[in-house]
């Protein structure tokens, strides 16, 4: 029997459908967290480390968080030629999926060839010279976190009331914001502003990026979605909070965050990109509809909406596929933003810039305690 190929489209979605109402059921039988101790830090696990880069395991105390429950992990890969100079270099955040925390993104690796050309890891990309160095910055930003502030809410009871009033907030985006990206900005040389500052994820962490992006496009020079999940209905239907079923917080959808922020997305220069090609891509809506919206908003942007190489809902396939085009997407934003930078930063060739240390770190804040390992 021949199928067609829209048949299998749509087994292929409805499969991915089902798929995304086990896991909605899943966790309203279960509740949202199930291990607050490791909720936001997984410790110290094995980590690739055959590079010539560097990967460390760090932790900051988040003010944005409730003791004992408040220590948050961030797995922080610094390239090679960091520990022989004085050079500050721009970062690059990651975010992972859902159900994921710091250590998600090697998990789609082998550690043994993590670092090896070929490998399609960020990391590896730098390691072996594809790429201008850069700091990258694995977050723990919460395993069913959406990567928002949840709000306080006792409607559907104890399990779904995560916001800033009860004994566990799920507080990401500011965990992200107030404490992760200050902590890293007082800890390692960075270029401390939008003009050296990316954000990427995938799939639950692709609709992070952008969503953080949007808001707060004063922060961050690029943004790349890999199958981001917004979880967003987009059109008539309501969309759903994905944690009670209930309509979406307007403050949490990523067309509203789009549009009530298109003039400063535009007036900052944010660069967008979206890649699709797994089929999951998407949740809700996704980049697809994400796309016509930031068409109609005048708001430039690059969307990918079948990414040739990529068959699973698998990060590393999206890195092998287009990793490295997404690397240089960032670094091209931070060369031009460079264009009109401090004095304090000295250019070198448009593909292989080096950075004075800043005395200065603009729009930092005092970052509670933490460490690396």
């Amino acid at each position: 029997m021949v199928v067609s190929t829209k048949f299998r489209l749509f087994i292929l979605f409805a499969c991915f459908s089902s798929l995304a109402l086990l896991l909605t059921y899943a966790v309203h039988a279960a509740g949202f967290v199930q291990n607050e101790a490791e909720y936001w830090n997984r410790g110290n696990l094995p980590l690739p480390s055959n590079g010539d880069g560097n990967i460390d395991h760090c932790t900051v105390e988040s003010n944005n968080l409730k003791a004992p429950n408040n220590v948050v992990g961030m797995n922080v890969y610094t390239p090679p030629s960091y520990n022989s100079g004085s050079q500050s270099y721009p970062v690059i955040y990651v975010l992972h999926g859902i159900m994921g925390h710091e250590y998600n993104y090697f998990s789609y690796f082998n550690n043994s060839t993590f670092f090896n050309n070929g490998s399609g890891s960020l990391p590896g990309y730098i390691d072996n010279g594809l790429a201008d160095e850069a700091i990258i910055v694995f977050v723990n930003g919460g395993a069913i976190s959406f990567y928002q502030d949840w709000v306080d809410n006792t409607t559907y009871g104890a399990d779904y009331n995560y916001g800033p009033s009860s004994s566990f907030p799920i507080m990401s985006e500011s965990v992200i914001i107030e404490d992760v990206i200050p902590f890293i900005d007082a800890n390692f040389r960075t270029i401390a502003n939008r003009s050296g500052r990316a954000i990427e994820g995938f799939s639950m962490g692709g609709g992070g990026a952008i969503k953080l992006a949007f808001k707060y496009s004063d922060m961050f020079c690029s943004t790349i979605a890999y199958s981001g999940g917004t979880y967003e209905q987009y059109g008539g239907t309501p969309s759903l909070n994905p944690y009670s079923g209930q309509p979406l917080e307007e403050a949490f959808r990523a067309s509203f965050i789009a549009t009530d922020n298109a003039s400063s997305i535009l007036a900052n220069g944010l660069r967008i990109r979206m890649v699709d090609g797994d089929g999951a891509a998407g949740q809700g809506g996704g980049s697809a509809n994400l796309s016509v919206l930031l068409t109609s908003l005048g708001i430039p942007y690059e969307y990918e909406p079948d990414q040739a190489g990529v068959t699973n809902h698998d990060y590393a396939q999206y890195h092998q596929a287009t990793g490295l085009y997404g690397l240089n997407f960032h670094l091209q934003c931070f060369a031009a933003a460079r264009s009109d930078a401090p004095a304090s930063i000295i250019l070198g060739s448009a593909n292989n810039f080096n950075f004075l240390p800043l005395v200065a770190k603009p729009g930092s804040t005092t970052p509670g305690a933490g460490a690396c390992d």
